[in-house]
């Protein structure tokens, strides 16, 4: 199709129209954040966006036109237009997209289809706030960059926010850097931008219209700075061993900063690193985010409570993930994004803050919403006049006044008011009035500066809470007296408005309309109200969550019913897997699906059990929980009556029933965990009671080894038996596991002669007795000390006190090499002998004697060492005098022993 001249004017009027951009609200109506996520704030309503382009760790910004229509948004390095492309020229823009405050878009106050974007680099050799020309013409419907990265500042922390000032019709953006970029090491200038008519200009210019020296100096180059709504207050976060905001007083006009007041961010020894900061649509609140080490906090601070400076309320904290940037919305709710620590930092969740400028319910709802796609640390950096335009109002009970009021960043001329049911008014501060309950959307369109602005916002008129209309509470009577004892609180079941959690009303009952509309002689039991008339009135005043208060009253009557006497439910004593308590574990299902088959009831969910008849009554106590569709509880069946009420749906008494609960015996089934086999035992003889039904013994490999009451076991190993009774019908079923332990024999562990003493331990199971004879026993433990032992072969006995380990025995050999010898002929050591040593202990021996000059004088082997040696050599008897000698032995088990010493020979 080819268009006319004349029909592309007019397309590029329409165009210019649509692009409008009157510092209403509207223009920030569309969110583009972390990873291609989007929010949308249109009529007052939030949608999500899933047509992003851009994937930001941080900083970001957006556009959009007086109603709503995307413009573009950026990350401070890249412009995407409406159409989500990459807008003409629109690439290598300088900023730091992990910056929080990496960029700001700010309309031209005096030219509609031109835009400025600011943007914040912190690096040392290129520091500084720049800004980027954007433009639309016929030529360029989606937008094309005409100038780009032109320096304002020499000197830059991530640090930006703006606001529009309707007296001068411009707009003031506010930075934080270093006074001389190369001395300086810390950052105590605002930056005062100015984008607007400027000097003798005739046309918007983006210049540096102030430098402001600050009273206090920031350390880090990162952390948030916000102007508030109204534009009279600046906030500043700063990460350092203090950890501080401070917030300063600022005259638009004059560009005057003065310092207010000051907050600790952190606490003692956590000084929290403050990530982002926000003002309430009000200016009255600020909340902020920090970090430090593995947590990550959100705070709030109200900037004129009277609080001292160190009085903030923690709202949320958490381990597991960030609280990064904070925004306020068009709707006037603030939103955080919520980030993961680790990089790329993508996180599902973000939260929001629904009522901000509340001081007493914030509505702080951690992680409201799900993202189709992430979010990461920031959101879309604004102006900050656009969130002051806005409705003001509370939401109240439908037979409330609505009181209406509106805020602007200029003067309010006119506006014309719809209020979402039909009525409408142009008064400036209209009151009305909502027939039915519901949630309604709010219009206001208001004039300010000759610009037209739609406001939105959604209210709710609260129902009136009420009882539904000829409702009669009818109780059970088993007795035929026409009295019974009412729980009234029961009729919050019967409520009818509001859907809302029951608990949440506040009730008073009384006997006449005169004591609840005066709110005086409130019943005082009305848990346990016994009826004075059959039927009774009840009136009610009833206080919803809301504040809603209505006056409504029900009738009681009372229903004699005959008592439904059902069979009892029994139970195996151990249903609940502990023996010997008397408590059983029992399934009520069955028993309620009996109880609706026999009263034709369609569902069993109107049927509850109670443990007393006066909890049936009343309603309390109930035993099944509906969490739990089996309706399986633990119950002592020494209290075994259960009671049930059945109510009809309008409240009367249906039937009453009540049966028996019944815990079959426990076994007594005595059989051990362990038996012992002695070494002479040739089985294990064990009885599963004569008083069971049913006996069945099985292996380790689950065979069934006998089905008799009494058995012999004679193979270690383990075992289980199962054993039956039935008992009131029912049959319960016991299992124990027992092991056979094959006989032990006990073990030598250590055999030691020290001098003449023999020490001796075993190690078993039992207790021992010692002996060196076979015939003497000595001791009561695992071990022993014999005293003065006499060398040679010692058999050593040991025996099981209880005789059911096998006796052990060893030989073992006391080995003396005596110190002297007398070879006299008296008798009396004549001969040199080595004693403890024969051919049941040693495969071998052979000693050997020598003189002190190393000469050899005699040898002997283990044939011949019983014989010794007499002192003679060669025929002649030696004189006295020390004689060396040297042995090798080996043990049957060829152990190698050496051994060498002296002796003496005298006469």
């Amino acid at each position: 199709m080819r268009y006319s001249t004349k029909d592309l004017m007019v397309i590029l009027i329409l165009f210019i129209v649509t692009i409008k951009v009157s510092f209403c609200q509207n223009e920030t109506n569309n969110w583009y954040f972390g990873n291609k996520s989007g929010l949308n704030f249109n009529y007052g309503q939030v949608s999500q966006l899933t047509d992003s382009a851009m994937d930001t760790p941080a900083g970001c910004s957006t556009i959009s036109d007086e109603n709503g229509m995307l413009l573009f948004y950026t990350n401070g390095q890249t412009i995407w237009n409406r159409n989500h492309q990459i807008m003409t020229n629109g690439e290598d823009l300088n900023a730091e997209t992990t910056n929080f405050q990496s960029s700001i878009i700010i309309p031209d106050p005096n030219d509609e289809l031109r835009f400025f974007v600011l943007t914040t680099r912190t690096h040392y050799t290129s520091s500084g706030i720049y800004y980027t020309t954007v433009v639309f013409d016929d030529a360029n419907p989606d937008g094309v960059v005409t100038s780009k990265n032109v320096k304002l500042t020499n000197s830059s922390t991530e640090r930006i926010s703006a606001v529009y000032s309707p007296q001068t019709n411009s707009v003031k953006a506010i930075g934080l850097g270093k006074i001389n970029p190369f001395n300086d090491t810390t950052y105590q200038a605002l930056f005062i931008i100015n984008i607007g008519v400027f000097g003798n200009f005739t046309t918007s210019t983006v210049s540096l219209e102030d430098t402001v020296i600050l009273q206090y100096e920031y350390i880090n180059k990162s952390c948030g700075l916000k102007i508030s709504p109204n534009g009279q207050y600046i906030a500043i976060g700063d990460s350092s061993d203090t950890s501080t905001i401070k917030i300063y007083n600022y005259d638009i006009i004059s560009n005057s900063v003065t310092y207010f007041k000051g907050l600790n961010a952190g606490y003692i020894f956590t000084p929290v690193s403050v990530d982002s900061i926000e003002f309430s649509a009000d200016s009255e609140v600020l909340y902020f985010t920090g970090n430090f080490n593995d947590y990550s906090y959100l705070h709030k601070f109200e900037l004129n409570s009277g609080a001292p400076f160190t009085e903030k309320e923690l709202i949320d904290y958490s381990s597991d993930y960030r609280f990064g940037g904070l925004q306020l919305a068009s709707n006037s709710k603030i939103y955080i994004a919520n980030y993961l620590d680790s990089d790329p930092h993508y996180f599902k969740k973000i939260s929001v803050i629904n009522k901000p400028d509340n001081y007493n319910d914030i509505g702080y709802i951690n992680h409201a919403i799900t993202l189709v796609n992430h979010s990461t640390k920031g959101l879309p950096n604004f102006v900050t006049s656009f969130m002051r335009n806005r409705i003001i109002t509370e939401n109240r009970c439908v037979d409330q006044t609505f009181n209406f009021n509106l805020d602007a960043y200029d003067t309010i001329s006119s506006v014309n008011w719809d209020f979402g049911d039909g009525n409408t008014s142009n008064a400036l501060n209209p009151s009305h009035n909502y027939l039915n309950a519901g949630i309604y959307t709010v219009r206001a369109e208001i004039t300010v500066n000759n610009n037209t602005i739609k406001l939105y916002k959604i209210v709710e008129a609260y129902p009136l809470p009420e009882i539904d209309d000829n409702m009669v509470f009818s109780q059970c009577d088993i007795n035929n007296s026409g009295t019974s004892t009412f729980n009234l609180y029961q009729v919050e079941n019967f409520y009818n408005g509001d859907p809302r959690d029951d608990s949440s009303y506040d009730i008073k009952f009384y006997n006449t309309f005169q004591d609840a509309n005066n709110e005086i002689n409130p019943i005082d039991n009305p848990e346990s109200y016994q009826n004075n008339s059959n039927p009774e009135q009840i009136f009610v005043n009833i206080t919803s969550i809301y504040g809603c208060k209505n006056i409504d009253s029900f009738n009681i009557e009372v229903n004699t019913q005959q008592l439904i006497e059902l069979d009892p439910l029994v139970s195996c004593e151990d249903s609940d897997n502990i023996q010997y308590n008397n408590i059983g574990r029992f399934n009520l299902l069955n028993k309620a699906q009996e109880i609706a088959s026999l009263l034709n009831l369609p569902t069993i969910e109107q049927i509850n059990f109670y443990p007393s008849y006066q909890d049936a009554l009343s309603g309390t106590n109930v035993i099944n929980d509906n969490n739990n569709p089996l309706y399986n509880f633990d119950y002592d069946s020494i209290n075994n009556t259960i009671w049930v009420i059945i109510n009809q749906s309008n409240g009367s008494c249906g039937a009453i029933a009540n049966f028996d609960l019944i815990v079959n015996s426990a076994f007594n089934l005595d059989i051990l965990p362990t038996y012992q086999m002695c070494f002479e035992d040739e089985y294990i003889q064990l009885d599963a009671g004569i008083e069971n039904d049913t006996w069945t013994w099985y292996d380790n490999q689950g065979n069934v080894i006998s089905n008799n009451r009494i058995i012999q076991i004679t193979q270690p190993g383990n075992y289980n038996v199962e054993v039956s009774r039935t008992e009131n019908n029912l049959t319960c079923y016991y299992t124990t596991n027992f092991n056979i332990q094959a006989p032990n024999y006990p073990t030598f562990n250590n055999l030691n002669i020290d001098g003449t003493t023999l020490n001796i331990d075993v190690i078993g199971e039992s207790n021992y007795e010692f002996s060196l004879d076979n015939v003497n026993f000595y001791g009561n433990s695992n071990a022993y000390t014999f005293y003065n032992v006499e060398p040679g072969i010692i058999d050593v006995y040991v025996r099981d006190i209880y005789n059911c380990e096998a006796d052990i025995s060893k030989q073992i050999s006391f080995i003396q090499f005596p110190k002297y010898f007398t070879p006299n002929n008296d008798r009396v050591k004549d001969i040199w002998t080595v004693k403890g040593i024969n051919s049941n202990t040693y495969k071998s021996a052979y000693i050997e004697i020598y003189n002190r000059y190393g000469k050899r004088l005699y040898a002997m082997s283990l044939k011949t060492i019983d014989l010794g040696w007499n002192g003679i050599y060669n025929g002649k008897k030696l004189p006295s005098d020390d004689y060396w000698f040297k042995a090798e032995l080996i043990t049957t088990e060829n152990k190698v022993i050496n051994k060498t010493g002296h002796f003496t020979l005298k006469y």
